[in-house]
């Protein structure tokens, strides 16, 4: 019997066993649970078209890739790669895998894979919005194109060794790797299940699927032989509640574990009445509203999208709506990102300026402006911020409706284009500047891919694509803040503000680690229940 037979039994025993009911007198076996608040249904639990945070929350848990962050640094660090080396030209990555990796099937994890996994997310008929994790990698563009039937610089060495060939060197190409797009997943599962392996997922993860009550509540629990850890909470339920002072109530009363929204105004309260529950910590991420770029009246108008601008009061929203727990942006970067340049002025609060500019586009006193809807999903926050939008926008004459969305639908909808305003915020895949000028603003990334503004910008494309490949760290640096002085005055969004992260957990849970990802990356297979609770 082959050492991988073995452990594939193991692992069915132990499955066997997670379902034999618990008694009454095996108080100390009960599994340890953790009740985690998500604020909608997830689009998707598939690794391949997960876009968004509510489903990274899901799918961070179910599945690994090659590598992954540590998650206070960022570093990467291994995973089911146990190393790597890379080429002297940085074109080339060789992995070599480890051999106690399983699926929660049961089945070994191979370099084979990885291959079929890669070419999935890429797959032109997966349809994915996250190719561009992949898409360095040597005849990428040919598979997606249908130009080629495999992908040529993905090459498998041996069942556990796997070359993979760049295009051009890339720098941020081992930290995308981290991303869920990279996850790897059992051909023989996905095959069989197609579409339907979003609501059935199968990885390698420290959690595997159980159940997902849609709009309810979705059920993991540990997988007893994950190659890496063996955690303290067995059983993780995400439970899918809308309304954030439901959310907030059911915290006070023990249903939530980990709540990440205070209702508005209440932020003070809070930290005066949970001092030991409350949570701040910086986070990588932006929140703007979105300009449809490619349609009037904002395409080709950078006038009119710069009044909108200098129109709105960042400070106040930020005080009044997040409570101190933002500042408003400059810039494109975030803090913690390298090339965040402090010295940007962005665009004031200017009602004057802004009233100039929008006469100057050829709307004076907002005449012959046409009435248009900014889009939200259904969030009070949401709301209450586009309802700001709507305030400051009226006070130079432009007169917008507002209209929300179910998270998927609404995700959808900006996917396509269809909004020509709408909210967005981003939270880093991975700390670098290419994760938010290329992703968000690159031409080539319209849509799903980031760029749902769908800005276009020649010389900014220009500088985005030569830091992409460019390998000096202080040169990486001077193109992108030329690249981001050159967004900043295009204004193809209203830059709103940059985003603290903040959570409610219970004190019993140790070593949660706040990572600079946000709360749905917090990396639960690692928290600890205190033993004085647990007694």
């Amino acid at each position: 019997m082959t050492l991988q037979n073995l452990k594939a039994i193991l692992v069915f025993l132990l499955n066997v066993l997670w379902l034999i009911p618990v008694t009454t007198s095996e108080v100390s076996d009960v599994p340890v649970e953790f009740r985690f608040r998500l604020a909608t249904n997830p689009p998707t639990l598939d690794p391949a078209l997960s876009t968004d945070t509510t489903s990274g929350a899901v799918i961070l848990k179910i599945n690994d890739g090659l590598v992954q962050f540590e998650p206070m640094s960022l570093e990467v660090i291994p995973a089911v790669a146990s190393s790597w080396e890379i080429s002297d030209d940085g074109n080339t990555y060789i992995f070599h895998l480890r051999q106690d990796v399983m699926f929660h099937n049961g089945r070994p994890v191979t370099a084979e894979d990885v291959r079929y996994s890669f070419e999935r997310t890429l797959n032109p008929a997966t349809r994915s919005g996250r190719t561009f994790v992949l898409d360095p990698i040597l005849g990428a563009r040919a598979f997606m194109n249908r130009d080629a039937d495999s992908v040529k610089g993905i090459e498998v060495l041996d069942d556990y060794t796997i070359r993979i060939q760049l295009t051009e060197p890339f720098a941020p190409f081992l930290a995308q790797l981290c991303m869920e797009a990279a996850s790897i997943v059992p051909r023989e599962v996905c095959d069989k299940a197609g579409p339907q392996f979003s609501l059935h997922p199968v990885g390698c993860g420290p959690y595997q699927f159980v159940e997902w009550k849609q709009d309810v509540e979705i059920t993991l629990r540990k997988f007893p032989a994950h190659y890496q850890w063996s955690p303290d909470i067995d059983v993780i339920k995400f439970r899918i509640i809308e309304s954030v002072p439901t959310a907030f109530e059911e915290y006070k009363t023990g249903g939530l574990d980990l709540l990440d929204q205070i209702p508005n105004g209440q932020i003070q309260t809070v930290r005066d009445g949970y001092p030991d529950d409350f949570r701040v910590w910086p986070y990588l991420s932006i929140y703007y509203i979105g300009f449809n770029n490619s349609k009037p009246p904002f395409q080709n108008n950078r006038k009119l999208r710069q009044a909108f601008n200098y129109a709105v009061d960042r400070k106040k929203i930020c005080l009044a709506i997040k409570e101190g727990l933002a500042y408003p942006v400059a810039g494109v970067l975030p803090p913690g990102i390298p090339g965040y340049d402090p010295d940007l002025e962005g665009y004031p609060y200017d009602p004057d300026r802004a009233r100039s500019l929008l006469a100057e586009a050829g709307y004076s006193e907002g005449r012959g402006f046409p009435e248009i809807t900014l889009w939200h999903n259904r969030d009070p926050r949401h709301t209450l911020i586009g309802q700001c939008i709507q305030y400051y926008l009226g006070q130079i004459g432009i007169r917008i409706r507002l209209k929300n969305l179910e998270w998927a639908a609404y995700i959808e909808a900006v996917d396509e284009g269809e909004p020509l305003m709408f909210r967005m915020a981003w939270v880093a895949d991975y700390p670098d500047a290419d994760n938010f000028l290329f992703t968000l603003l690159n031409s080539s990334q319209f849509g799903a891919a980031g760029n749902y503004a769908r800005f276009c910008n020649p010389e900014f494309d220009q500088l985005t694509r030569l830091a992409k490949s460019e390998t000096d760290p202080g040169h990486r640096i001077e193109l992108y803040r030329a690249a981001e002085r050159i967004a900043i005055a295009d204004a193809p969004w209203i830059f709103i503000y940059y985003e603290r992260e903040m959570a409610m957990i219970k004190p019993c849970w140790q070593n949660v680690q706040l990572t600079p990802q946000g709360d749905f990356a917090i990396p639960l297979e690692a928290v600890r229940r205190s033993a004085e609770i647990i007694q």
